[in-house]
């Protein structure tokens, strides 16, 4: 385990943005900073998980996650992340209707945009309907929903439904997060669920086969 990896476990947020400065001087590449704080705040997961660490410990992970992306930004190639009026747009991302949580999501939105797809972050609570429409708009071929809720699976359910019931123009994958299973995944009728961000990177990397748009 290297020492930013430890660092960002042990929330330690000056030692973390101290350490992503040196590494950046010594010309490491920002992909392994990025994936040196996302096994730290794995760590802050199974800590939390194992009742060590508490939301306000997750929250703040998240903070000196995004903290180190702002650091990082400059050296990123990529597009900027879409938010506000819906433009043309790789994925479309958000938290369904009766679920405000989003750390999960913008970590997997921020290493999107590493990855260099157009991302439209359509934030915490929305109505499928709301889904539906920012899909048409942007012309996403992936949709991304996530939930850490068990109550808000009716909704993802619907949002799913009403995606693929409506006449898009395109054809739109969906994968699922958050507190997801198989079972959950059948049951909204998603093409895919995961539970780590890197995971939900890898899928859309397979579905949209790295072709960005112009």
């Amino acid at each position: 385990m290297g020492p930013l990896t430890l660092a960002m476990a042990e929330l330690e947020e000056k030692r973390v943005l101290e350490l992503v400065r040196k590494a950046l001087n010594e010309q490491v590449a920002p992909l392994t900073i990025i994936e040196e704080c996302r096994q730290g705040m794995k760590m802050v997961g199974d800590r939390y998980a194992a009742g060590e660490y508490f939301l306000c410990d997750l929250v703040m992970s998240a903070e000196i996650f995004q903290e180190v992306l702002g650091i990082l930004d400059p050296f990123l190639a990529s597009p900027p992340i879409s938010s506000g009026q819906p433009e043309r747009a790789d994925i479309v991302f958000g938290t369904v209707e009766g679920d405000i949580h989003d750390i999960g999501k913008n970590i997997t939105i921020s290493l999107l945009r590493c990855e260099g797809f157009r991302v439209f972050d359509a934030g915490v609570d929305i109505p499928p309907e709301e889904f539906l429409n920012i899909v048409k708009q942007t012309g996403a071929r992936v949709l991304g929903l996530s939930a850490l809720l068990s109550t808000s699976f009716e909704a993802m359910r619907r949002t799913v439904q009403k995606v693929r019931t409506a006449a898009v123009g395109q054809e739109v994958k969906v994968v699922i997060g958050g507190l997801v299973d198989e079972r959950v995944c059948r049951y909204v009728g998603a093409d895919a669920w995961v539970r780590e961000a890197v995971e939900g990177v890898a899928v859309c990397r397979r579905w949209l086969g790295m072709r960005l748009l112009t």
